[in-house]
């Protein structure tokens, strides 16, 4: 490989390296967007990478921009920014000018620092001591809580073991309301943190502890909080550390509670996690008002790609007439989206749900939109 080959390369691993962390806030462009990623990376930082992806999209660039919105759906994919580094390098390969250009701003000051502060995760060395304080913080409320909550078990235990038959055993009042008040103070502590990967990680630690009359009142907070952080994957991992919650005895109380918070849910992909999260714990449940409730968030989801995904998911839950109207309905809707692109993906969801002479003609029209895609990533 000649020198130059090497160095158009290694300039444009900094760069993908540098815009991936921020890539959907650019990528979505809108005031909100730049004020979550200021939130997130830091006002200095955002303003930096912000003029790096400008001076990148200085000229038309369709492959470069289809690129870093595949993104926005796919952020923790390999696969996905490995082909944002390629249209990179394809652009410093075609325009010479471009590469000079990003190799002179690389090597300003505000940069070099960046390079220098910025960790993997996109967070800077300035911000990591903050961040080790305030987890120090949540730890000593999380000690507490499960030190009070051992007491309270045990002194529990104590009580049904010394009870006569005409005792009823129960949780001793004072314990029981210390326990209470420590939990809240754990739970809105970890609310209140501003860092999305931080605050992920402290709701999901604190999750296991949500029990008593304001369990539903605490899951919807923890809902509320994860549904605004940015970052998929930390969003994630408190939903996925909510299912145990909607198991056994209540679950469709609390899943009807989740179901009516869903309106107050800020990010797409957020609602569409916590509806995925919740459709197999519906199972053959019966009933009306969850169904109703289920279908209404389904329709409440704004991207129609992830709407058809979310028909498709609760397709099995439903009967007769209404089942045969979602289905023509999400057909419908997959037929019709405005990225051609991902029109046989879509379709491709229905499929499992319609008979054998339906499904010829779904996969071939499939097949046919398929064909006509352009990018090869895509396409494939």
């Amino acid at each position: 490989m000649r020198q130059q080959d090497v160095i158009l390369r290694q300039l444009a691993q900094k760069v993908t390296d540098l815009i991936e962390p921020v890539t959907p806030y650019l990528v979505i462009g809108s005031k909100k967007a730049a004020e979550e990623a200021r939130k997130k990376a830091g006002p200095e930082v955002w303003a930096v990478k912000k003029k790096l992806w400008e001076k990148l999209c200085s000229k038309e660039r369709p492959e470069l921009k289809e690129a870093a919105g595949d993104m926005v759906i796919a952020p923790s994919d390999p696969e996905v920014k490995q082909i944002l580094f390629r249209e990179i390098l394809k652009s410093f390969e075609k325009d010479p000018y471009l590469e000079k250009e990003i190799s002179s701003f690389i090597e300003t000051e505000a940069i070099k620092k960046l390079v220098t502060e910025e960790r993997p995760d996109g967070t800077s060395v300035q911000n990591s001591n903050d961040k080790a304080r305030v987890f120090e913080e949540f730890n000593e409320l999380l000690e507490k809580l499960i030190v009070i909550k051992s007491c309270v078990s045990s002194i529990s235990a104590g009580s049904a073991i010394n009870a006569d038959s005409n005792t009823r055993n129960s949780e001793p009042s004072e314990c029981g309301q210390e326990k209470e008040e420590i939990l809240e103070k754990a739970l809105d502590f970890a609310c209140q943190i501003q860092y999305g990967d931080l605050r992920s990680q402290a709701l999901s630690l604190v999750v296991p502890y949500l029990e008593g009359s304001k369990k539903g009142e605490y899951i919807k907070k923890v809902l509320y909080s994860a549904s605004n952080i940015h970052d998929d994957a930390e969003r994630a991992r408190v939903f996925a550390s909510l299912a145990p919650h909607l198991k056994g005895p209540g679950k469709g109380e609390l899943i009807e509670d989740i179901f009516d918070f869903s309106p107050h849910i800020q990010y797409d992909d957020a609602k569409f996690q916590i509806f995925s999260s919740i459709v197999p714990h519906l199972g053959n449940i019966v009933n009306e008002v969850l169904l109703v409730k289920a279908l209404e968030m389904a329709a409440g989801i704004q991207s129609e790609f992830l709407r058809v995904q979310a028909f498709s998911m609760l397709i099995p839950c439903l009967k007769g007439q209404r089942k045969k109207e979602i289905i023509e309905g999400a057909l419908q809707l997959a037929s019709s989206l405005k990225d051609k692109n991902v029109r046989p993906q879509a379709l491709l969801f229905i499929v499992p749900h319609v008979g054998e002479a339906r499904k010829k003609e779904i996969l071939g029209k499939s097949f046919e939109i398929a064909s006509g895609i352009k990018s090869e990533y895509r396409r494939s």
